[in-house]
């Protein structure tokens, strides 16, 4: 009797086993949409257009004339907390300089200093706190705003000129028959004064000693704080004889109108075997 049941349960038990496994198992489908991820603040912010409503450069000098201080300000279109700022100087396209801006009111300011040189680039690197950056050029040499600036080692530094096309040299008088003479003032001064040319004159010489001086009529030049003079027809007395090697030289010797005092050769004439040798530069 045991066994007949025994055998009925294991029958019954083989028959639920087999049509549990020959039944297909069906993957499970979800009808549910996916919750988007919460977008945060900084993502909201993503691509924002980094720009300058206004900027401006000013220049402190030095004692000497080999650099000065370059003074920026900056007004952002934007400001938001933690924003940020650089001054970045760049010359011959290398960057030289990098200066962490401050905030102060409402604007970003820097200050760099700069050694005098030709070719300086300015540009301020504006960063974002959601990441945003942005390269705002002010005054390049691609496309200057202020040359002087660009230009700092020229801006800083006066010098004269003096070119002689043609003369001539006959008996007692020396001729300019066709020449040139410029001026340049410093454009960048400290406490902004206005240096200008106050006086010009071609100086001759003989091994040293002057022997003659005529004024020039100085007119303002194309560049800033420029002056300039056509030189025709000047005539210099020199001694008819001189001894062997024994020079003549013209300069040009300019004053400004801050003291200083600027020289250019402008040509010389040697006696050898009793004959002038000349050299025009």
């Amino acid at each position: 009797m045991k066994k007949r049941l025994f055998a009925g349960l294991l029958a019954i038990v083989m028959a639920l086993t087999a049509a549990a496994c020959s039944k297909k198992t069906e993957p499970t489908v979800s009808t549910e949409s996916e919750t988007p991820a919460p977008t945060t603040a900084s993502q909201e912010n993503a691509g924002r257009e980094l720009s300058l409503k206004e900027s401006s450069l000013s220049v402190t000098t030095w004692s000497s004339p080999n650099g000065a201080t370059v003074n920026l300000t900056a007004v952002p279109s934007d400001h938001a907390k933690d924003d940020t700022a650089q001054f970045v100087i760049r010359l011959d396209g290398e960057d030289i300089k990098t200066v962490p801006c401050e905030w102060k009111s409402g604007a970003y300011v820097a200050s760099a200093d700069l050694n005098g040189a030709d070719g300086y680039g300015y540009y301020v690197a504006l960063s974002g706190k959601d990441g945003s950056f942005a390269e705002v050029a002010v005054n390049t040499p691609e496309n200057p705003t202020d040359e002087a600036l660009v230009n700092l080692a020229s801006s800083l530094m006066p010098y004269c000129s003096l070119t002689l096309n043609d003369t001539a040299l006959e008996g007692d008088s020396l001729t300019i028959l066709s020449g040139y003479a410029l001026v340049q003032a410093p454009r960048i001064t400290g406490d902004g004064d206005n240096v200008a040319c106050a006086q010009a004159n071609l100086v001759m010489t003989l091994d040293g000693q002057e022997i003659g001086r005529i004024p020039l009529v100085m007119a303002p030049g194309e560049a800033d704080r420029s002056y300039d003079a056509t030189v025709t027809d000047l005539s210099f007395t020199v001694p008819e004889e001189i001894g062997e090697g024994q020079q003549l030289a013209l300069r040009l010797e300019a004053e400004l109108t801050d003291g200083q005092t600027l020289t250019a050769q402008g040509g010389s004439w040697t006696a050898q075997d009793g004959v002038y040798s000349s050299t025009v530069g």
